[in-house]
């Protein structure tokens, strides 16, 4: 494997503790001498004098950043007011510094009179668990078990897809989305399948491009690198998490079984049906631990942001050098408005460099940002979801990154969520009303070929062309928005009856007379 290189005053602190070698480093400062050069006392003190004085300059990077204070009154102002504009029952927001909590609270409640959200209450963090599994690839990077340029099948020989080119996908395009994966890649079905039943499950799977050329987001690439954590660990995924992440980072409310969690606390998800906040528990999904699937609380997330922070240490625990810690932050592609490293977005928030990720599942939301410059972390999880607006976990998160950062947040939507649903609902209604007419009518109507294709088409279009249009088949539409999904099928089920009752005909008038 080619090995990192990294700047002069990363390798001065790398090579002291022995996380890098000088195959790592660029030539450090001509005045250092060779090993063959014996160096006199006085270029002795000149050098540590040097080097002293360069890393008190970097101490900023990592350790004693200036922050800003923390506006706790304005936090809570504006994630309260969103909160309501957008009908979300529960909520959990920490704020960290490289030193600790500056800012941690809950609001509402799990949903339906549930209890009292906390920042210990658990929460299951979709598409967030990748940057955990990024952190797990590159401890094993470290300890000489993974080769992030080497191909998949060095270490998964089962791996394979429809495509032939797929044999050439390496660990690192697994990291930076750019394997040519599809995002809308087939997933295992049955009764909670693992992770190697996922690998599997992309045999007949085409790439979407050549490996390398392009960013695609699929989390089919986290999959297989969690069954690479795996296999090279001997242990399961979910066990190597928790013993060298979540032990050693005292994530004491973060898990990888979720009926621990639930014992815990598990806040309950929910799914926004018809403009309301409807509880709502989805199957569990253990062999997607690595995408979407482990369960941690917004104190535990400040805690693992924080070690971020601090290039890889925290409380005397390292669990990553800090050359690695830069290297999952360095994206590795540019996306559309966004750079992707190894399980995070790099951009800019609040014109301030951010490395971020959100997660969204059916029934939860939640995103994480850190602010490295100033040394801020925040973290915002909620409880619900839905497939209309945008996800209020990430204004709010993006919001409070500009309250810490000494801004205000950027204007709430005109029209709020809350009443965009309803607005959607009431659309429902309607259409079904007139559809409800349309149906009663058509009993006494005469016979009509082109209103029956009509209202035929319109049931095809959506059983058929809606599924199509957003790219998931009726079982996840069902699983996404079982709302709408009620009203297509409800929808689609009147136009067919109505086209079939105007193609027969029983009114006066006559074949294929004209509707008055």
């Amino acid at each position: 494997m080619t090995p990192i290189r990294y700047p002069p005053i990363m390798c001065i602190g790398m090579l002291a503790s022995g996380t890098a070698t000088s195959s790592n480093c660029h030539d450090l400062p001509h005045r250092m001498a060779s090993p063959a050069e014996p160096m006199s006392a006085p270029r002795k003190f000149r050098l540590v004098g040097f080097f002293l004085a360069f890393a008190i300059s970097a101490l900023p990077t990592f350790a004693h950043a200036q922050v800003a204070t923390i506006d706790s009154a304005k936090i809570r102002d504006f994630v309260t007011t969103s909160m309501d504009a957008d009908a979300v029952p529960g909520l959990a927001v920490v704020v960290v510094t490289r030193d600790g909590a500056a800012y941690a609270e809950g609001f509402g409640n799990t949903g339906n009179g549930g209890e009292a959200i906390t920042p210990e209450t658990p929460f299951v963090l979709g598409s967030m668990s990748k940057s955990v599994t990024a952190l797990a690839v590159m401890q094993l990077v470290e300890a000489g078990q993974i080769d992030l340029d080497a191909p998949v099948r060095i270490y998964l020989p089962e791996f394979a897809m429809a495509s032939a080119d797929a044999a050439r996908i390496t660990v690192r395009q697994l990291l930076a989305h750019t394997s040519g994966i599809p995002g809308k890649a087939a997933r295992a079905d049955g009764d909670e399948p693992t992770l190697s039943d996922h690998v599997a499950a992309l045999r007949h799977v085409e790439l979407e491009r050549m490996p390398g050329s392009a960013h695609e987001y699929a989390s089919p690439n986290y999959q297989l690198l969690g069954r690479i954590v795996e296999v090279v660990s001997g242990e399961s995924f979910g066990a190597y998490v928790a013993r060298h992440i979540f032990t050693p980072l005292g994530m004491r409310s973060s898990y990888v079984d979720r009926d621990l969690a639930i014992s815990a606390g598990l806040a309950d998800g929910n799914q926004m049906m018809f403009g309301v906040a409807i509880a709502r528990q989805l199957a569990a999904e253990p062999g997607r631990l690595p995408t979407a699937a482990l369960m941690s609380s917004a104190n535990d997330l400040g805690r693992f942001m924080r070690a971020q922070l601090r290039g890889g240490e925290l409380d005397g625990a390292r669990v990553a050098s800090v050359a690695s810690v830069g290297a999952i932050h360095h994206p590795l592609v540019q996306g559309e408005a966004f750079g992707y490293a190894m399980g995070w977005r790099v951009s800019d928030i609040a014109g301030t460099r951010a490395v971020h990720h959100g997660g969204m599942l059916p029934n939860y939301r939640g995103k994480m940002v850190m602010l490295p410059e100033p040394g801020i972390g925040i973290v915002v999880l909620t409880n619900v979801s839905s497939v209309i607006g945008s996800p209020t976990s990430h204004r709010i998160a993006d919001g409070v990154a500009a309250i810490v950062s000494g801004q205000d947040p950027e204007p709430a939507p005109r029209l709020s969520l809350r009443w965009m649903l309803l607005g959607v609902a009431i659309g429902m209604v309607l259409i079904t009303a007139l559809q409800v007419r349309g149906l009663v009518r058509a009993i006494r109507a005469p016979r009509s070929l082109g209103v029956a294709a009509r209202e035929v088409g319109f049931a095809v279009a959506l059983v058929v062309g809606l599924p199509l249009l957003v790219g998931f088949g009726w079982t996840e539409m069902w699983r996404q928005a079982p709302d709408l999904t009620l009203w297509m099928a409800m929808a689609a089920a009147l136009g067919v009856a109505t086209g079939m009752l105007r193609l027969r005909g029983s009114g006066p008038g006559g074949a294929d007379a004209a509707e008055n």
